[in-house]
């Protein structure tokens, strides 16, 4: 009897665990967590298709680019890696996987710079391919390199955001390189081609002077987007940081 009574008792204990895993609340890593509630639900039914057919090169890519998207650097370079190993031609997985290795805590610019050159020999006159090559040479301060695949990118491209975007890369460049004339040529270029782009240089300016900080504090909320403070504290804490530089 006393046995029995034990046996019972454990296939109590028995179910109540069961239970209580079953139960539990699905515990999240912290590199797989999503800021955007959408962003989680695409991502969750491209995983469940990958289930059934996981050599679907198109969306493995749309996966990757979901968690590029999310910060999720680390998932985005293993789903693009095997789209690319189903497929290593496809030029817009190695721009995104080139981008994901910029994006790393530490950058591994070589890498990325590794990418873009074979996606240039995939397909040679693909202006973007020329135009994310500048922008990894300029990284690595190869200037010479930057302004040559800057001029193909305007070369073979009739896409204005491309060709805006590559004759600023030039002008930063020559800017560097403190050739004036050169630089104020390459800006009035951009701005032929689009004249907004004078507000959104200035734009850039006060992104760099007062950049984002780490966390959302009171400070940003009822004025800005949530993660800088209202505009008009940006600007007057630019034009305070441009009147000390004048003063030096």
């Amino acid at each position: 009897m006393r046995r029995r009574c034990l046996h019972i008792i454990g296939l109590f204990c028995l179910v109540g665990l069961l239970w209580s895993c079953a139960n539990a609340p699905p515990v999240k890593q912290d590199n797989v967590i999503f800021k955007n509630p959408e962003a989680e639900k695409r991502a969750n039914r491209l995983r469940k298709l990958l289930i059934i057919n996981p050599d679907d090169v198109e969306k493995r890519i749309q996966l990757g680019r979901i968690f590029l998207s999310e910060d999720m650097t680390q998932e985005a370079i293993i789903e693009l890696k095997k789209a690319l190993k189903t497929d290593p031609e496809r030029i817009d997985a190695l721009l995104l996987l080139s981008l994901a290795f910029q994006k790393l805590p530490k950058p591994d610019l070589t890498k990325a710079l590794e990418l873009l050159k074979e996606a240039s020999e995939i397909e040679p006159d693909n202006a973007d391919v020329h135009l994310n090559l500048a922008q990894v040479h300029n990284k690595l301060k190869n200037e010479g390199e930057a302004i040559d695949e800057f001029n193909q990118a305007i070369e073979l491209s009739n896409d204005p955001v491309t060709l805006v975007s590559a004759h600023l890369g030039l002008m930063a460049t020559y800017e560097r390189r403190g050739d004036s004339e050169k630089a104020n040529k390459e800006y009035e270029a951009a701005y032929e081609i689009y004249p907004g782009v004078e507000d959104m240089i200035k734009q850039a300016e006060i992104s760099r002077i007062t950049p984002a900080p780490k966390y959302a504090g009171e400070e940003f909320r009822g004025g800005g987007d949530g993660l800088h403070p209202p505009i008009e504290k940006r600007i007057k804490h630019a034009i305070e940081e441009i009147e000390k530089l004048n003063r030096r």
